[in-house]
């Protein structure tokens, strides 16, 4: 039997850890910032020493705090990457299905969403265009 892309799972079409920014609580603006341009994504995830999903933080959050911080660039690029974060971050259940996943990314207008596991914490990132 053939799959279609709303009978797949979540877990088949994301981005598994290691392919997509993931931060600690303490790391960089520079390192965010760094970590987005190497796995060419606007979006980085924060976690806790329980891999548990904290923040994120896009691309439009740092043109939001280019524009609106007065500090210099060096002293923002050195900065808890955190402090600029999205702390409730909208985010998906390895269990919920494309089209959800799809109606959310609508909905929220986001282009990216962290697939939660409720035993392992953040497993993967789903990306619009893996889904579309």
């Amino acid at each position: 039997m053939v799959q279609t892309m709303s009978t797949r799972s979540l877990e088949a079409l994301m981005k598994p850890l290691g392919s997509f920014p993931l931060l600690g609580e303490r790391d960089s603006l520079k390192l965010a910032l760094d970590l987005m341009t190497k796995h060419r994504l606007g979006i980085s995830c924060f976690v806790d020493s329980e891999n548990q999903l904290i923040a994120v933080l896009s691309d439009g959050d740092l043109r939001r705090l280019l524009l609106s911080h007065q500090s210099p660039l060096p002293a923002l690029l050195v900065s808890d990457a955190i402090e600029f974060a999205q702390k409730n971050p909208t985010s998906i259940s390895v269990s919920s299905d494309i089209n959800h996943a799809r109606e959310l990314m609508r909905t929220r207008e986001v282009s990216d969403l962290p697939v939660i596991s409720p035993t392992k914490g953040l497993i993967g990132l789903l990306h619009i265009h893996d889904i579309d």
